[in-house]
């Protein structure tokens, strides 16, 4: 059949409806008929056009298009189902509101409207005629709707339910640390009502994700936020791509949604299918014909306090958010929600339309969901890779971001001062440098998106190098920053960047140098609000726990650590160990780059959370995104769907952002040989006798933690004995330390060597700070040796007599 769908168009608006006419046409043309959307634009005021529109739709003729007759149409939206057809069926999603049910709750807009109550008679009569004069059942998309059908027109109808526009692409995920309020940003969806929950709820943190339909109102919002005292846990993520909403939706604790008499609510059933508790309110309409208190979700009274009691409820206990999501997932699945019986029921192309029940099936059971799942002719590899692809699709650049790419950057900037200070003309952009530094373009936006709106005031980039772009970046999305950087050097190097335009801020920054998991940062205690480390814990080679320790010493409480590094389980690591291949994203060797030139060690995305968070970091978000190489291998994307794998976490880069908010518990066991924190020490040469050979000597405790001198990891000294030829012939660990060691703390003892006289052609004694079961600190780079003259008879006196580690454990 060739079928029109029937809705109305507010200009500039997209919200639930228009994607509901767009997936319905979709249904329709699968199942064989040809459909297509007929739009009418509509403004509802003042009165007199609100009359004019619904006169426009009564003055349309589609009975026909260029002499080919159009077989159905379907009504959805007020006026535009007012359009005459001699073969109309409705399917309503939207009468005019303002003139049922918001006019018996005294908010509607024609109240203050002279001719208001005429308005109101109008379309009262033109929906009772339009309704009248169909042959067919009427359908509505809710129990709601269908109650207000009943209660002011006195009509009968059926509840038609259909699935969310991303029904297919929804993912289930982790029970994050964050309530989500995703959707359309209006009065009616009441996200003030939220806010002042959260200020009855300190320590819930809310993301919101949507704009609103009027700035003006957005900036009300953000206001009451400040007012409230509760801006600092609120994340706005603004307008989202299809990608950032789903994985929000899949990372949430629970989602939010308290709209006021909702026609229907999406926002419900994509929590459902997300296995996300809902939280809602008892006059949200919609929602209450999905959500039952306590069983998938929380129905309390519409007021902050019941609200901020519902907000601490899941936050506080994970185990029922999770029971209420899974609860939640289960009923949508048993209620045969699902557009082959939609266009069966509106077409009557399979049974009859009369057949349809106004109350959903009795639910399935779990084999008859796997029957279905088994006879579902979409190919699970298409479908699988659809998943993933969504699932670790990178974020948008932010709306009001003034670039579009590398080279905007390049163009935008001096990233070089020598050209300048040489009086060179302005050189055009190198092509192979914007192509190099392009490859990295959309981890810089995923890194910038990871930062969120919260502007960082002083922010500390660990492993920096010119060309600064990503600094540029930040400068334009955070006016005023003040940014520090870290480097391996070996010199301090600072550069004045200058904009080629005034539209640009431009802005100086100073690199200091130092081994990031070796030495200590040359910053003081609570320096930076923020620190960011983009592609370097990969690089580490020794302590990457000294890296998180340090940072979180250098920021102040709740600050922010921001990390990217390469995820080494990823799909794509996956497909390469299948294939033969280390899984390495880059498993090259750079001579030329020393240690540090190479990957070091990958990491898997909960690695980088536990290293973290025993550090003092508690985790606000762990994602990963396919940030380089957009290719999926469609059985691998099979292979992890199949296995039930949390798909968020298999994208080709790990992205961490951690609030620092315990003291550190010290790096995890199971990532460690020994304990790295312990492993700094200076020795000193105290006096040493000429006469006797007795020798004084100091080992100074340079770590952060106390010494143990018994037990596992206790400091000791490993004794090497190298002869005069220069060929190592003895080594032997023995224990001088006889009590615990605080940090900065100099332990003395002796040692009885040669006396002066007789170190003439011997061999050398080489002293290291050694940890039982660790090895030698010098491994660290915190720590260097001592070497003494030493004869053979002198180190095999040592030896006999020298307290040793076994003798004390």
């Amino acid at each position: 059949m060739r079928i029109g769908v029937l809705r109305t168009q507010v200009p500039f608006v997209t919200g639930g409806a228009e994607r509901h006419a767009a997936n319905l046409c979709e249904a329709l043309n699968r199942h064989g008929h040809e459909a297509v959307e007929i739009t009418l634009p509509f403004k509802w005021y003042p009165g007199e056009v609100l009359a004019s529109h619904i006169l426009a739709a009564k003055m349309l003729d589609l009975s026909e298009v260029e002499g080919v007759p159009v077989d159905l149409t379907i009504g959805l939206k007020f006026p535009a189902y007012l359009a005459p057809h001699p073969n109309k069926a409705f399917w309503i999603i939207h009468q005019h509101r303002q003139a049922y049910d918001m006019w018996s709750l005294g908010n509607s807009d024609l109240l203050q409207d002279p001719d208001g109550e005429a308005l109101r008679q109008l379309i009262m009569s033109e929906d009772r005629a339009a309704f009248a004069a169909t042959t067919h059942p009427i359908f509505t998309n809710s129990r709601n709707v269908s109650s207000r059908l009943n209660t002011y027109l006195g009509l009968g109808s059926t509840p038609l339910y259909h699935p969310p526009p991303q029904a297919e692409r929804m993912i289930q995920g982790g029970y994050g640390d964050y309530i989500f309020a995703p959707g359309r940003i209006n009065p009616s969806k009441r996200l003030e009502l939220i806010l002042r929950g959260l200020a009855q709820a300190p320590g819930v943190r809310l993301v919101v994700a949507g704009v609103a339909e009027n700035p003006a109102y957005q900036q009300q919002l953000h206001a009451l936020a400040q007012e409230l005292g509760v801006a600092g846990r609120v994340d706005w993520l603004g307008r989202v791509d299809d990608a950032t909403l789903l994985r929000n939706y899949a990372e949430a604790r629970a989602v939010v949604f308290v709209p006021q008499d909702e026609d229907y609510g999406y926002i419900t059933l994509e929590a459902m299918l997300a296995g996300k508790a809902v939280i809602t309110v008892a006059d949200a309409g919609g929602p209450l014909e999905f959500i039952t208190h306590e069983q998938q979700g929380l129905v309390v009274r519409p007021t902050p306090e019941d609200l901020g009691t519902a907000f601490e409820q899941v936050m506080q206990d994970k185990a029922a958010a999770e029971r209420w999501g899974q609860a939640g997932s289960a009923h949508y699945r048993a209620m045969n929600i699902n557009w082959d019986h939609v266009v069966e029921q509106l077409t009557g192309t399979k049974g009859s339309m009369a057949a349809a029940v106004s109350l959903p099936p009795a639910a399935r059971t779990p084999e008859d969901v796997q029957e279905e799942r088994n006879t579902e002719e979409v190919d699970p590899q298409q479908k699988a890779t659809a998943e993933l692809e969504a699932a670790i699709a990178p974020p948008s650049a932010p709306s009001d971001f003034p670039f579009a790419s590398v080279s905007d950057v390049l163009e935008a900037y001096e990233l070089e001062e020598l050209p300048r200070l040489m009086g060179e003309a302005d050189k055009p952009i190198n092509p192979e440098l914007a192509a190099y530094l392009g490859t990295h373009w959309t981890r810089f936006l995923a890194t910038l998106d990871l930062i969120g709106d919260d502007a960082p005031q002083k922010v500390l980039d660990v492993g920096v190098f010119p060309p600064l772009v990503f600094q540029a970046m930040l400068a334009n999305r955070y006016p005023g920053i003040e940014m520090t950087g870290l480097w391996e050097g070996p010199y301090p190097y600072a550069q004045q960047v200058r904009s080629r335009s005034a539209e640009y801020p431009g802005f100086d920054i100073t690199l200091s140098p130092a081994n990031t998991e070796r030495d200590r940062w040359p910053f003081p205690d609570e320096s930076f609000d923020t620190v960011t480390a983009m592609e370097i814990l990969e690089h580490l080679a020794l302590d990457p726990y000294f890296f998180f320790s340090e940072a979180a010493r250098v920021l102040k409480p709740g600050g922010r650590l921001v990390v990217t590094t390469p995820n080494v389980v990823s799909h794509r690591g996956v497909w390469k160990m299948l294939n033969g291949i280390a899984p390495y994203s880059f498993g090259i060797f750079v001579p030329t780059g020393g240690v540090y030139g190479r990957h070091n060690r990958e990491y898997a995305p909960p690695e980088v959370a536990e290293l973290a968070q025993a550090a003092g970091f508690e985790t606000a978000r762990l994602q990963t995104f396919d940030v380089y190489d957009r290719h999926i291998d469609p059985g691998t994307a099979e292979l992890l769907a199949v296995r039930g794998d949390n798909l968020a976490l298999r994208g080709e880069t790990i992205f961490y952002l951690g609030r620092k908010a315990s003291p550190p518990t010290g790096a995890p066991a199971r990532l460690y040989y020994g304990d790295a924190q312990r492993m700094a020490a200076t020795f000193h040469v105290g006096a040493w006798d000429d006469e006797t050979g007795l020798l004084r000597l100091g080992l100074t405790n340079e770590s952060s933690l106390w010494w143990n001198f018994i037990g596992p990891h206790a400091t000791c000294i490993l004794a090497e004995w190298v002869d005069e030829d220069g060929m190592l012939r003895h080594q032997h660990v023995f224990q001088p330390i006889t009590d615990v060691v605080q940090p900065g703390e100099t332990h003395e003892f002796k040692l009885l060597l040669d006396p002066a006289n007789q170190r003439e052609n011997i061999g050398q004694l080489r002293l290291h700070a050694y940890q039982a079961g660790g090895g030698t600190f010098v491994g660290t780079g915190r720590s260097a040796p001592i070497v003494l003259p030493c004869s053979r008879t002198a180190f095999l006196n040592l030896a006999r007599t020298a307290p040793r580690l076994a003798e004390k454990t």
